[in-house]
């Protein structure tokens, strides 16, 4: 089966054939850096770090780029609520976003490309513009790209009209109204004496929003996307625009073959969002709950389906999350005592179908749901084997490769290090776990059966559970 991705410009599955063979070229809108992310911004990075992952893990060779907008209206308006300076505060936030990033276990970039460090190539694209007629400057030093120019291709990413567009472009109102055309969008903004800016040939300003991103996906990427991605909030007015303006200064078309975006998260069924204020910082979400059980909450739904956040939601998929932990201690546990003779069982066969299921799930336009689905029945069915079976020190091994496997894709099975409440192992490590064990294991052969029971009921206090068998001792996460 070839890999198929649901392309927004055509809204479509279309397979996947990037430009250059196996070479893919991959932007995706980074934050805003004006307060700490929220789990909003948490579902789009994950989600597009697990199609990265996947992308490699199927043989590609991946190009990702993903920006930080380091100086905005956001950003200065923010800092002048909090009397801070401008820069300070978006690096102080910069750091917060990587700090959130790196404990969901997002991948960083090839490449993490900031406005302030191309505020050069930014205005030379601006002036390209200007000489190709496609963009103008008006008296008040802001320069525009000229929308007019591209007619018949309004909407084309949005798949709205013109008239649509129309009426609800009164709600968003970029600079002042000094632009001929009520659709056209800002690329250079005069800003006043005292803010944020730099000297261009229009005088003391700064980037239009959309400008930057083309600029910096344009140069890291010789001029043409393999895939673009971002949140679904993203396809108008900010991708649309960076398709025309990109497309005008390079004259490469398509700017990008395939637009990617992921669903919304909400809370009560509505966006969640900085502006509404109906949001919940990636932060606050930890001190609850571990950043194994985010992630898995985020790549438990397809990544074009609309997520619905509540703390039972989350407190489910760390239950779900856990079941498939306790299936790798079991086999770990086995083990300890399997027997390189002993026959394979049918592990070899069952991994080998389900990784097959999960390739069939993820080459159709990366569906983690059904992916995961896969992983839940080989889960049972490899428990089933180890509890009424002795496979052979190869056949768990084998199994165990596979999980690794499977998590260099979702990155779900990765041990918490968190202290949130909600982490069962309340910080105990594996190790840890097996010496409390075998302290038990001391006083029962001593017949100290208070102290096993304390043991055990301490352990139970930490989520622990103990089974003994004719086997020994094993252990699971409840």
């Amino acid at each position: 089966m070839a890999l198929k991705v649901y392309n927004t410009l055509t809204r479509d599955m279309e397979d996947f054939v990037p430009f250059q063979g196996k070479k893919v070229n991959m932007y995706v809108c980074g934050p805003t850096v004006y307060d700490h992310c929220h789990l909003g911004h948490a579902r789009s990075y994950v989600s597009f770090d697990v199609i990265r992952r996947y992308l490699i893990y199927r043989g590609y060779d991946v190009n990702y780029t993903s920006n930080i907008t380091d100086v905005d209206d956001k950003v200065i308006n923010r800092a002048k609520e909090i009397g801070e300076d401008p820069f300070i505060l978006s690096r102080k936030f910069t750091e917060s976003f990587i700090e959130d990033m790196e404990t969901l276990a997002v991948l960083p970039p090839d490449t993490r490309p900031k406005v302030t460090e191309h505020i050069t190539e930014i205005i030379q694209t601006v002036e390209t513009l200007i000489e190709n007629s496609a963009a103008y400057v008006t008296p008040k030093g802001n320069v525009y790209y000229d929308l007019t120019r591209s007619e018949g291709r309004i909407g084309i990413l949005s798949h709205q009209t013109v008239e649509g567009l129309l009426e609800g472009s009164g709600n968003r109102v970029e600079v002042e109204y000094d632009k001929r055309y009520q659709l056209d969008f800002v690329l250079w903004k005069s800003a006043p004496e005292g803010e944020p800016g730099w000297n261009s040939p229009w005088g003391w300003g700064r980037p239009g929003w959309h400008i930057e991103c083309s600029v910096m996906s344009m140069k890291y990427s010789s001029g043409q996307l393999d895939i673009h991605g971002g949140g679904m909030d993203l396809i108008f007015p900010h991708h649309e625009a960076e398709i025309h303006q990109s497309e005008s200064c390079s004259g490469k078309h398509p700017f990008s073959k395939y637009w990617m975006h992921n669903g919304f998260l909400t809370i009560d069924r509505e966006k969640m969002s900085k502006s509404l204020g109906n949001f919940f910082t990636i932060k606050e979400v930890l001190d609850k709950f571990s950043p194994g059980t985010i992630r898995f909450f985020i790549v438990y739904t397809h990544y074009r389906s609309t997520i619905d956040f509540s703390e039972e939601t989350l407190e489910e998929a760390g239950k779900a999350r856990k079941r498939l932990l306790n299936t790798i201690s079991n086999v770990k546990h086995d083990m300890k005592e399997a027997h390189e003779e002993r026959n394979d069982c049918g592990l070899t066969e069952l991994v080998t179908e389900t990784r097959e299921a999960f390739i069939n799930s993820m080459d159709d336009d990366f569906n983690t749901r059904e992916a995961i689905g896969s992983l839940f029945v080989f889960s049972r069915k490899v428990n089933s084997i180890i509890s009424s079976e002795k496979p052979g020190r190869g056949a768990l091994e084998n199994v165990l490769r596979f999980f690794s496997e499977i998590n260099d894709v979702l990155g779900i099975f990765a041990e918490d290090e968190s202290n949130a409440s909600e982490n069962m192992n309340n910080g105990l490590s594996e190790e840890n776990i097996m010496e409390i064990i075998r302290l038990r294991e001391k006083a029962r052969k001593e017949k100290d059966w208070a102290k096993a029971d304390s043991i055990r009921d301490e352990l139970k206090e930490k989520g622990i559970v103990i089974e003994d068998g004719k086997d020994g001792v094993r252990w699971k996460r409840m």
